[in-house]
């Protein structure tokens, strides 16, 4: 009984495991939808999608750095213990938010409506093309205050009722989802994604706004942008990044390639989404202990730990989706086996850089914004050479596309832990051990027995 009362006791302290589980369980529910679309939208309707949804990426950065600034400073406020300050914080952010994205929106459906007035119900791609950007400005805003109040209730501390909340609003909207896209088709695709933000802003409100007020201090405001600033600009250098090899394919091969290209996108996001969540809950409680001690080597303790632990998944992760994807792609969405190869490379590539995805957050705590912004940046040349590359000079596929981007996570690893290295005058044999070591353990033997089996 003494046994199994401590390991209820560790299990419930450990609270990264239900947020862990919770996020993978909506994200395998998310999964299912982006299979069941797959089924009923064809590849070209569904490019037009994912070119409206980078649109949607790039307009988060409207917040200027606000958000940044309080996902960073509102924890770091209460390990301070210094409640008034996380309060003004919160109202502040709230207030810009929603001023900036009002006006986003209605200058953003003005051009729709004048780019595609000659579209709309005369051209079938051209209408979904208006309905997709039209779409973009509310989602966002729904997006960021979702975002918003699920990280405040986590900086709370409250991890379980995040991960709860999380898990059954993504089962309704799932359920919402699926009806939608039975019904509208194509512009189904946007229901899940709406449904689930609105849900979160509803069952998070209660502790993420208690007591939330409009608070128009611009002088206060003009602080946390420039405080924000700097991690506003790595998120947007990592979004560049992250869609190097959409504008490769948009501007090398084609829109309906893009479609395809969405299956490899869906291995990218399975093999993130666990080591992802790790590294936002180590975000969370490493800013909580930097802002009560600013004990750096605690940090590197704390990364060691967090970062075997998200090695050993990042290893399983990128095994399980290298052997089940081709099969899975074959049987449920025939229309997209031209995108498995392509998902295969780019898992493994990928596998290596989650691994080490910890380490970037300490760059961040410590505000060490220079090197983060230039780890960034180094990652993004690194992308936009090898896959535009490939793709020009080797063969014009998403094959090379993946290959590039593949190769491009794989050395942006390898720079975190020589800089970290560097920074802390650390073994980096000890850093790549922590990080690499159990991935490449998994990843190496497991490749050479799916290659004797196929």
């Amino acid at each position: 009984m003494k046994m199994l009362t401590k390991l209820l006791e560790k299990l419930k302290s450990a609270d990264f495991i239900l947020v862990t589980l919770s996020t993978v369980a909506c994200s395998a529910m998310s999964f299912v939808f982006s299979v069941y679309n797959k089924r009923i939208v064809a590849t070209y309707p569904l490019g037009i999608y994912s070119t409206c949804l980078l649109a949607q990426t790039y307009m988060n950065y409207a917040q200027f750095g606000v958000l940044n600034a309080y996902n960073r400073d509102y924890p770091q406020a209460l390990g301070r213990k210094d409640y008034d300050e996380a309060n003004r914080l919160k109202n502040t952010a709230m207030t810009f938010m929603l001023m900036i994205y009002a006006l986003i929106f209605v200058v953003f459906e003005i051009w729709v409506a004048v780019h595609y007035r000659k579209a709309i119900g005369n051209d079938t791609y051209g209408t979904y093309y208006a309905f997709g950007y039209a779409m973009c400005p509310i989602m966002i805003l729904l997006k960021s205050f979702d975002d918003m109040s699920n990280s405040t209730v986590r900086m709370n501390g409250h991890y379980n009722k995040s991960a709860v909340i999380g898990f059954v609003r993504t089962i309704i909207a799932l359920a919402i989802g699926v009806i939608a896209i039975n019904v509208a088709g194509y512009y189904g695709l946007y229901a899940m994604t709406l449904s689930s933000a609105v849900l979160g802003i509803i069952l998070f409100r209660s502790e993420a706004f208690k007591g939330a007020k409009l608070s128009f201090d611009f002088s206060y405001m003009k602080l946390m942008i420039i405080g924000g600033l700097p991690l506003l600009i790595n998120s947007l250098i990592w979004t560049v990044v992250q869609s190097v090899d959409k504008f490769v394919i948009l501007g090398f091969l084609s829109t309906e390639a893009l479609g395809v290209y969405s299956v490899p996108l869906m291995g990218f996001t399975t093999m993130v989404l666990v080591p992802q969540t790790i590294s936002q809950v180590f975000y969370i409680k490493i800013s909580h202990l930097y802002g009560a001690n600013h004990d750096e080597q605690q940090l590197l303790e704390k990364a060691a730990y967090f970062s075997r632990v998200t090695s050993f998944i990042s290893g399983a992760a990128c095994l399980f989706v290298y052997f089940v994807m081709p099969i899975f792609v074959h049987f449920f969405m025939p229309m997209y086996t031209e995108g498995t190869d392509a998902t295969q490379i780019l898992v493994i590539g990928v596998a290596i850089y989650s691994t080490t995805m910890l380490y970037g957050n300490i760059f961040s705590v410590l505000k060490l914004n220079k090197s983060l912004i230039a780890n960034s940046v180094a990652l993004c040349i690194f992308n936009a050479i090898f896959s535009s590359a490939l793709v020009l000079f080797v063969e014009r596929s998403i094959n090379m596309v993946a290959i590039g981007t593949g190769l491009s996570y794989g050395l942006y690893s390898l720079l975190l832990v020589i800089k970290l290295s560097k920074r802390f005058k650390f073994s980096i044999w000890k850093l790549l051990v922590n990080s690499w070591g159990p991935a490449v353990g998994i990843i190496v033997p497991g490749l050479l027995i799916y290659r004797l089996i196929f």
